[in-house]
Formats: structure tokens, sequence, C-alpha cells
């Protein structure tokens, strides 16, 4: 799968959803919308983005985005470190930049200001 192709319409649906569901994944280019999501990543750099704040700043319903972000993960093209804000987890592009604590080689987290995260490690 390419970032800009869409999924085959009937490897989104289901055989026991409804119609209107089926006509939706006719229609709607997953492609598109997963180069959106995953360009907002980009551009939030390497404080990462939460699905909830991408959808919420441009005005979309989270439903209909979150399987592109599964997408963007199955594609190794954001990862998550393990933070959250605001109850959701944080996205960032495989492409940026991950901090190491220097003590215990630990990946340090912005929800934690950049802080070693280990138990035990003070770093």
């Amino acid at each position: 799968m390419d970032l800009f192709d869409d999924i085959e319409p009937k490897k989104i649906v289901r055989a026991t959803d409804p119609l209107s569901s089926k006509i939706a994944a006719q229609i709607t280019p997953s492609g598109k919308s997963r180069t959106f999501i995953y360009d907002e990543v980009i551009k939030a750099g390497s404080r990462g983005a939460t699905l909830k704040e991408i959808c919420s700043q441009n005005d979309l319903q989270m439903s209909s985005y979150s399987s592109r972000a599964s997408e963007l993960e199955r594609l190794k093209l954001v990862h998550y470190q393990g933070d959250r804000r605001d109850g959701s987890r944080v996205m960032r592009s495989s492409k940026s930049e991950i901090k190491l604590c220097g003590k215990c080689s630990g990946v340090l987290l912005s929800f934690y200001e950049f802080k070693c995260h280990f138990p035990g490690c003070g770093g």
C-alpha cells in the first residue's frame, strides 16, 4: 500500500455493515485522508499530534479518520512513544527526531518535558 493509494472498498466494510457504510467506502478517498493526517503529524514536529487534536483543529469527525491513523502506523510512517495528551495517544512521524536519555538510553517523552520516565534513572 502506498500513502496515496485508496483502499479497496471491500477491505473497508464488513458484510454486516449498513448500506450507507458500503456506499461511503466506495466514494471516500482514503488515500487523501491518510495523506492529510500524515501531513498534520509532520507539521507537529517532535511534539507530535493526537488524532483528537488534528480533528478538532480541522472540524473533522474522529471516527472518519481513526482508521487512517492505524494505516499510517502499519505503514511505519508514524509511531507512538507512549505519551498521551487529553486522553489520546500522541503520534509522531517516524522521520522525526527521537531524543534519548544520556544516562539510560531510554526515550525521552515530550509529555514529561523531555525528562526520562524510567524509574530510578534521574536523567
